[in-house]
């Protein structure tokens, strides 16, 4: 029997199986040649955040490397055939993270849920998420509420009031310790009436730039809003001026006061029943003064219920001045044909007795009118109706007390009487 030689031509049978391999790549990749394929914006999953998260810390995703922009598969033309966006699984497990100056770098895998075996390669444009991770910090803020555009003509903003005044913000330490301010933003323009409205809450930093809630955790996204809208009025403020001045002296009647008028909000219908505001004050009694008074007062006293100022800028306060000069007398000569006899009992005819004689008068006031007034300026009446008699013939001669009439700002201490003859008509 002959022996079996399994060494003998073996160069020849190295060939033979490099060729017959070489025959395979060739037809099946004739019938199945590699392909490749693109997948856009690939969301890559973080695994095991709560290894940063039970820590007390966070972390932010930084330059949106939680997305890879475009992921390349290498298989077989029927595997990639059959691959669609879904197939595409990206992670990127959080308990390995490297940092490199501060910024934190997470591995990102690569893989497909089918046909992984058949899959000769897999790439994708980036090949780690970055990370910051900081201590989490929180603070609670004041919401304050504010309003804009333009309100019908006539009507202005009242109070602007939220359900609730603070919120809790939650995240990185640097981003919560950016923020300043929370505040809620109502649209009024073209309101006649009270608004109420849920709004956003925005954050903003000391310079008043929007601070992105994308990384912070709010105790609330919005509050409710009440915003009273109020008509406005323009009225006169009447101040007026008590007491009598120290002996000499005479109040001018000028007033000067800051403001003289005031813009009024409330409801309509309540502002429409006010014409004016007149302040009567113990601070304008001018008893005792031997010059002018100056003084404050506070008008928010002299508002009527539900009405306030419409002016934000104005507080309340007035400043007055009430004007005192120096009294001036001076005496004229009045003649008694000045004075009118009034009141004549039916059927008699009166006569005063010294109609051509006159009578003195001390006058007093402001300079400027008593150095103006003249004797002409004086006129009086002398009632008869005081008169009384037992008898029943009133003819006789009475001594009838004058009622003077001085130009405006004058005054005088006399008592003037006048003689009159009483006739009885035959």
């Amino acid at each position: 029997m002959k022996k079996l030689n399994l060494t003998a031509n073996m160069g020849l049978k190295i060939a033979s199986l490099l060729f017959a391999a070489l025959l395979w790549f060739l037809v099946t990749n004739i019938s199945d040649p590699v392909d490749s394929v693109r997948f856009s914006n690939v969301p890559v999953t973080l695994r095991n955040a709560n290894s940063i998260t039970d820590n007390n810390q966070v972390y932010q995703v930084l330059d949106d490397t939680d997305v890879i922009s475009t992921v390349t598969v290498y298989a077989p033309r029927s595997i990639v055939d059959s691959l669609d966006k879904e197939n595409i699984v990206a992670y990127a497990d959080l308990e390995n993270t490297t940092n490199i100056n501060g910024t934190y770098y997470v591995a990102i895998t690569l893989q497909t849920n089918k046909y992984y075996n058949q899959i000769q390669s897999i790439n994708g444009s980036i090949d780690s998420v970055e990370l910051s991770i900081e201590e989490r910090a929180s603070k609670t803020l004041a919401i304050s509420a504010i309003t804009t555009g333009t309100l019908t003509d006539g009507y202005i903003i009242g109070d602007v009031v939220t359900d609730q005044n603070q919120i809790r913000i939650t995240g990185p330490e640097s981003v919560v310790d950016s923020v300043k301010d929370a505040q809620v933003n109502v649209e009024v323009t073209g309101y006649t009436t009270n608004i109420g409205t849920n709004a956003e809450i925005h954050l903003y930093d000391e310079e008043g730039n929007e601070v992105p809630k994308d990384n912070l955790k709010l105790s609330s996204s919005s509050v409710g809003v009440s915003v009273n809208i109020l008509a406005t009025k323009r009225v006169p403020i009447i101040y007026q001026v008590s007491g009598i001045p120290a002996e000499g002296y005479v109040a001018t009647g000028e007033i000067e006061a800051s403001p003289e008028d005031v813009l009024l909000a409330g409801r309509m219908s309540v502002l429409n029943k006010i014409d004016s505001i007149t302040v009567s004050d113990d601070q304008l009694d001018i008893t005792g003064y031997t010059g002018n008074l100056t003084t404050t007062i506070d008008l928010s006293g002299y508002l009527p219920g539900n009405v306030s100022f419409g002016d934000q800028d104005f507080n309340g306060i007035a400043t007055v001045v009430a004007y005192i000069d120096k009294k001036s007398e001076k005496t004229l000569s009045v003649p008694y044909s000045h004075i009118e006899i009034i009141n004549v009992p039916e059927g008699y005819e009166a006569q005063l007795v010294d109609e051509d004689k006159s009578f003195d008068l001390l006058v007093s006031g402001l300079s400027d009118k008593v150095n103006s007034i003249r004797a002409d300026d004086v006129s009086g009446s002398a009632d008869l109706s005081q008169i009384v008699s037992e008898n029943e013939d009133l003819s006789g001669e009475y001594n009838v007390n004058v009622s003077l009439l001085l130009p405006g700002g004058l005054t005088t201490g006399d008592v003037i009487n006048a003689t009159v003859i009483l006739t009885k008509n035959e």
